[in-house]
């Protein structure tokens, strides 16, 4: 009896699945369409060869989520009928579209649907996160117990839902490297989306979908390693886009118009660099504004942040750039950090300082 597993998470689970011989639908689809145009005239009288009627036969049908996009529409759309053209033992799809998986499960009432597991924060994390988040990010203890205060819910037995934050504040003072850091924590990288690379014709059809072959925020949801989400820049998304996340914001859950998917006990992160509460709700709208479950602000540096962010910079250049600074030097650079204004504006004044020193240090040579 054949098996059929469709299986649900990042590429790498997948491939620790997947048996270590296999053929993939592209190859598949190539050898049934090369065969079909493959014609035999036979003539009256004439024996006809068995094996030129012999059907297809594979062990294992391997079909890996970035597959699907490179095959015509018909094989998608006539996926039963394309399965019936070939014998197989084991069949393992990877994030398959809903017109595959549906077909699927009618067909084959008994196919074994797996999801991956991904790590949920718990109370050893919140204590980790108390610990050592001021070394990490400089300059924003208050965000600390807001962080805690947002993220512990997701520690309850029965909590699925998401937790949604929404971090504001200047660039370059923290807010991104907070998501990298629970990431962190947490033990998973973090899948990070930047908004504002996408113009709105592109972002309409990755947020509700389009053809199957073109990217999706729902494939690349699937595909993800990790339940610890940032939509980087998130205000740099229209609001007539913003319908796109209720459901997820709500319940975790997301849907295009080829993928559905829920996202249980995740930490979505979303950033922006609003000055105030008021100037998000007014902006991004109530609809999405209460759909927050924590909006938390990220102060400006103040001079004593600034100072011990320039060291802690400092020591992590001062062994890569093979280079000698005068104490002199080290002085004037060390009294312009609290002339900055964030983190991003201290490493390029610092990085600079070395970068020339060594120059000139060359030339002298």
């Amino acid at each position: 009896m054949s098996n059929i597993l469709i299986y649900y998470g990042s590429k790498n689970e997948f491939d620790n699945i997947s048996p270590a011989n296999f053929r993939t639908l592209t190859d598949v689809v190539y050898e049934i369409d090369k065969d079909s145009k493959n014609y035999v005239i036979h003539f009256k009288g004439q024996d006809e060869d068995d094996n030129n009627n012999e059907r297809l036969f594979v062990e294992n049908f391997v079909v890996k989520s970035d597959e699907y996009a490179g095959v015509r529409e018909h094989v998608i759309i006539n996926f039963s009928n394309f399965l019936s053209k070939f014998d197989f033992d084991n069949i393992y799809l990877h994030n398959p579209p809903l017109q595959i998986s549906e077909q699927i499960k009618r067909l084959y009432p008994n196919t074994e649907i797996r999801y991956q597991e991904y790590s949920s924060i718990t109370i050893e994390n919140l204590l980790a996160i108390e610990s050592t988040y001021e070394s990490k990010i400089i300059g924003q203890v208050n965000v600390k117990f807001e962080l805690l205060q947002a993220l512990f819910p997701l520690t309850l037995k029965n909590r699925t839902k998401p937790v949604v934050l929404l971090l504001y504040g200047k660039s370059g003072i923290g807010k991104t490297e907070t998501a990298k850091f629970i990431a962190e924590v947490v033990g998973e990288p973090l899948f990070r989306k930047q908004f504002s690379m996408f113009q709105n014709n592109q972002f309409a059809t990755y947020l509700f979908g389009g053809a199957h072959y073109e990217r999706s925020f729902a494939k690349d949801l699937l595909d993800r390693e990790s339940n610890v989400i940032l939509l980087d820049e998130f205000d740099k998304a229209h609001s007539s886009f913003h319908s796109a996340f209720y459901q997820l914001f709500d319940e975790g859950v997301y849907e295009d118009q080829n993928y559905s998917l829920k996202l249980d006990k995740s930490i979505i992160i979303c950033t922006s660099n609003y000055n105030s509460s008021n100037e998000i709700e007014e902006h991004l709208g109530s609809a999405i504004y209460n759909r927050f479950d924590k909006i938390i602000h990220f102060g400006d540096l103040n001079n004593e942040a600034k100072q011990r962010i320039g060291e802690q910079i400092f020591e992590s250049l001062h062994g890569v750039y093979d280079s000698q600074l005068s104490e002199e030097v080290v002085r004037r650079l060390s009294s312009n950090y609290v002339k900055c204004e964030n983190v991003r504006e201290i490493r390029h004044l610092i990085e600079d300082t070395f970068a020339l020193h060594a120059v000139l240090e060359h030339i002298k040579e």
